[in-house]
């Protein structure tokens, strides 16, 4: 589905949607979905351009080999986990954003926090089992689409 751009109120809107089916999946099911923030950031992409949502998911993929391989040489847990996990996420996605920006510009348009996104989902990934996490990240995210697509096509969520 691509609508174009959401006006910041609405995105905020987004992200809070997600939030909340965020929190009700960490509670019911003690999984993070990825993060806390990353459902409802999916979900917006995924309303504005479904190419960026799979960006992030593929980096993602590549994030949490990267740092599986990166365990087998340097000790990782806690905030040094959390930190090079994250920052292996943004230098990889910066890379795919150096290689990719001059033959398509508009695919990393207003992309801030998808420069982070691949890290906390892979963060998630290596703290949990994976097949779980993908589980309850892809739940949240479709239900967090699910009302937001909802009200882009009802009229109520409008597009610039």
């Amino acid at each position: 589905m691509t609508t174009g751009t959401l006006a910041p109120e609405i995105a905020t809107l987004g992200l809070a949607i997600g939030l909340i089916f965020s929190l009700v999946c960490y509670l019911t099911t003690n999984l993070s979905p990825g993060g806390m923030i990353t459902p409802g950031w999916l979900a917006l992409t995924l309303v504005e351009d479904y190419r960026r949502a799979g960006i992030a998911v593929l980096m993602s993929v590549v994030t949490f080999g990267a740092v599986k391989i990166l365990q087998r040489v340097v000790i990782l847990y806690g905030k040094r986990l959390f930190a090079a996990v994250v920052l292996t996420g943004v230098v990889l996605q910066c890379t795919l954003f150096l290689i990719l920006q001059k033959d398509y510009p508009l695919l990393f348009a207003h992309q801030t926090l998808g420069f982070v996104v691949p890290g906390l989902i892979a963060y998630q990934l290596v703290r949990q089992r994976p097949a779980a996490t993908m589980l309850a990240t892809g739940a949240v995210v479709a239900a967090s689409f699910g009302v937001l697509a909802s009200g882009v096509l009802a009229g109520l969520v409008p597009a610039v």
